[in-house]
């Protein structure tokens, strides 16, 4: 019974290192626009080597536990001008990220258009 104990402490003490390297950090941030300085929420936050993602809350704010080594993070909004940055993770971190607007031409084609149309029915009725 000894015998049994004594191996089955001996196997544990073994396995302790290696629970030891899989140690998680936070990795956490907020996300402003940069033209209004207000928070922009369900903003998607990626990290691409693990595959690991979240979204913003109400508030901007997001936070993700990841493995300590190198990541990338991708941050992207419709809307906005996406983020990409290359890191080292050592320990907890927390970064602020301001997205920058981006005008959406397509939807402003088709309101110039529209308008187009709509002063051509004018001049017609007023002929």
């Amino acid at each position: 019974m000894k015998t049994i104990f004594a191996l089955n402490l001996y196997v544990i003490c073994l396995l302790f290192p290696m629970f030891g390297n899989a140690q998680l950090i936070q990795f956490t941030g907020n996300i402003i626009n940069e033209s209004t300085g207000n928070a922009i929420e369900t903003v998607s936050i990626f990290e691409s080597f693990s595959g690991i993602g979240t979204i913003t809350n109400m508030n901007g704010f997001f936070s993700l536990m990841l493995q300590k080594g190198t990541a990338e993070i991708v941050i992207s909004k419709d809307g906005f001008k996406n983020f990409s940055q290359k890191m080292v993770l050592k320990a907890d971190t927390t970064i602020n990220v301001s997205l920058a607007p981006v005008m959406n031409f397509k939807s402003k084609i088709k309101e110039t258009e529209t308008q187009k149309t709509a002063d051509k029915i004018e001049m017609g009725r007023k002929r």
